[in-house]
């Protein structure tokens, strides 16, 4: 079931486009790139990298707990529906039994 959430997330998935702030980090990058011998710069990406992943399956796992709190929760309904109905069959057999005597 996780990969069928996981496929279901990444075809659902839209990415936040701020220009401004990835124009911002595209010129931090090459400031970094200027400053950096290549061990150094190295490193900044493996940072970059990692974080660019946890951000995914963050998202990722929010999607489905979220996805599982919604199912829970259509179960519940589901349940309290069939609740009221069954209270409003009885509440109408009881008004058809009323008016049934009544029309004795």
């Amino acid at each position: 079931m996780t990969e069928l959430l996981k496929t279901l997330y990444w075809n659902l998935y839209t990415p936040y486009i701020n220009g401004e702030t990835e124009q911002e980090l595209d010129t931090c990058h090459k400031q970094l790139i200027d400053v950096l011998g290549k061990p150094e710069r190295k490193l900044v990406l493996r940072i970059i990298d990692g974080k660019d992943r946890l951000a995914d399956e963050i998202g990722l796992d929010s999607f489905i707990f979220g996805f599982k709190l919604a199912t829970q929760l259509a179960h519940e309904l589901k349940k309290y529906d069939g609740h009221l109905r069954s209270e409003q069959t009885a509440d109408e057999d009881v008004r058809c039994s009323i008016l049934l005597e009544e029309e004795d």
